[in-house]
């Protein structure tokens, strides 16, 4: 596993090996696409010519890029004490946001509030390359709109051989300047699971083409201001939590949502509220089976106590049924989810999440998440489902800080993310919209990473995995809950470690290279199955930006 990159995998070989360290080719589990090379080459050159002269006035406001690295920048220098605090938690971030950042960070300096390491002034530079015409706009240099194409060409191996295939993704993006903005995002890959599927649905995310190719347009939404307030219009991936690696709230696990999001800054606190249709899914239990309409709506409020100290909480709720549409009730950003749904008598799926990160001097950040889906807070004889995370960043283990030391756990408990109403689990299109690991599973992991310069960084990392019997799926259904152990059952441990090389240049050529060891026990949940896999990831594309 190690660390994601946001938004795309690129050129990506993949071997395994069995327990006795023989090297064999991955199970096809797709059909493999035969594209001959003059097609292959012909198709993406008119694919191509046909992004940079569309007129399209589209474009990306949270993240007009299609890498890491900006995320971790800027979440580096704020445990260092470079940016002073700012609201973290709640993403994906606008390019407005960012660029306030950048600028408050620029003041701490002037005004000698910290002192620098060359290693920061590196980061900190190339994220005003980045983002300088957003920059402009906050000085009142640039009021002008813009219209931009961004795009990302890359090579990828199958999963199931070592050819290589072609895949692409693309932006257009339009910034007015009163920060009126419009956005699409797109990626055509022909690499299977990309959203892991743990739970049942109804609803088709991804059709695939010719040869396995899907094209999964990810975020197109109009954003518009409206005085303190922003109001987003369309979709959009949203992640809510503390952590680096996965969050026990709102995740990136599942596909985007379709949702119409509200968000305002006043002061201190940050609030955001959003109202979302799910995938579709068949309840098929008695007394009748029908097809059941989803919906997931979130409010929250981020509160910066000062530059060291950020708390947050939120409430979630998702209710379905076979005639139920959106119901306004929980559009209202001020109204408790759990007290309507109650008063409505009806059974929604409605949950808290707590939040805080504290960082007690530079360098050094602890956070922690909990979810509480359900808890017990009278006597009775149903379980409580509850799903935590913690973890901590260190980024002065060297003088030249540029070694970081980063650690999480994440435990889901065995009902988490499930409900005694079978269309009201916790997830979209099947994937959870949570943690990744899903329910009945707890991970650890540890990485170290080193940044040769602003573009280059290095990490080795371990992680260990246990994923118990149950599945999102699994409702409670009056078992002795107290006799049941976590995790649940014949218990499956994956021990993983590895390296990984990264090359992310602002522009141009770019490269990941990645090797991991897996070591897993009881595989399948099968006493005694133990299997050893060794998997090799070299990723390659070019990317590049125009104005039009």
């Amino acid at each position: 596993m190690g660390l994601k990159l946001a938004g795309v995998q690129s050129l990506k070989r993949s071997v395994s090996s069995n327990s006795n360290g023989i090297f064999t080719a991955s199970r096809c589990t797709a059909r493999c696409p035969r594209f001959p090379p003059l097609f292959t080459v012909s198709a993406y050159l008119v694919f191509i010519s046909f992004l940079i002269v569309s007129p399209v006035n589209a474009a990306p406001d949270a993240a007009f890029h299609f890498d890491a690295w900006v995320n971790f920048a800027l979440e580096r220098l704020e445990t260092d004490g470079v940016t002073g605090g700012f609201h973290r938690h709640t993403r994906p971030r606008t390019r407005r946001q960012i660029a306030q950042v950048i600028r408050q960070a620029q003041r701490r300096i002037a005004s000698e509030k910290s002192e620098q390491a060359p290693i920061s002034i590196e980061l900190l530079e190339k994220l005003q390359r980045e983002f300088a015409l957003e920059l402009a706009r906050l000085s009142g240099q640039n009021d002008e709109g813009s219209l931009r194409a961004r795009g990302a060409i890359e090579l990828r191996s199958s999963q199931t051989n070592s050819k290589l295939g072609p895949a692409f993704e693309g932006a257009f993006y339009y910034g007015s300047g009163g920060w009126l903005t419009l956005h699409q995002e797109f990626e055509v890959t022909n690499l299977p699971g990309k959203y892991p599927s743990l739970g049942s649905t109804a609803s088709k995310r991804l059709k695939p083409w010719r040869g396995d190719f899907t094209a999964d347009f990810k975020r197109v939404y109009l954003r518009v201001p409206i005085s303190k307030l922003e109001l987003l219009i369309g979709r959009d991936q949203l992640f809510w939590g503390t952590g680096f690696r996965g969050a026990v709230g709102i995740s990136d696990n599942s596909p985007p949502f379709d949702l119409i999001l509200l968000t305002g800054k006043f002061g201190r606190v940050r609030g955001t509220s959003f109202t979302a249709q799910l995938d579709h899914t068949w309840h098929d239990e008695d007394p009748r089976r029908y097809l059941a309409s989803r919906y997931l709506a979130g409010h929250r409020l981020d509160y910066q106590i000062n530059d060291r100290l950020e708390v947050g909480v939120s409430e979630l709720i998702l209710y379905g049924g076979e005639t139920r549409g959106v119901e306004w009730q929980y559009f209202n950003p001020i109204l408790p989810y759990y007290a309507s749904q109650h008063n409505s008598d009806n059974d929604d799926n409605a949950m808290f999440l707590f939040e805080g990160a504290v960082r007690p001097v530079d360098g050094f950040r602890l956070y922690g998440e909990l979810l509480i889906d359900d808890v017990q807070y009278v006597k009775s004889d149903d379980p409580n489902a509850l799903a935590w995370l913690a973890g901590l960043e260190w980024n002065r283990a060297l003088e030249s800080r540029r070694l970081g030391v980063r650690a999480e756990y994440a435990r889901v408990n065995r009902w988490a993310y499930t409900h005694l109403v079978q269309e009201n689990q916790y997830t979209h299109f099947g994937s959870i919209i949570g943690h990744e690991i899903g329910t009945d599973a707890d991970v650890s992991y540890i990485e170290g990473n080193y940044l040769i310069n602003a573009d280059t960084r290095m990490n080795l990392f371990f992680e260990l995995e246990r994923q118990g019997e149950a599945g999102v799926e699994d409702r409670f259904v009056g078992e002795d809950f107290r006799s049941i152990s976590f995790p649940s059952g014949v218990v499956e441990r994956r021990h993983g470690f590895g390296c990984r090389l990264v090359y992310e240049p602002i522009r141009a050529w770019q490269l990941d290279l990645s090797y991991q060891h897996d070591y897993i026990v009881n595989r399948g949940h099968l006493n005694g199955n133990s299997q050893n896999s060794n998997h090799l990831e070299f990723q390659f594309r070019y990317l590049w930006e125009r104005g039009l």
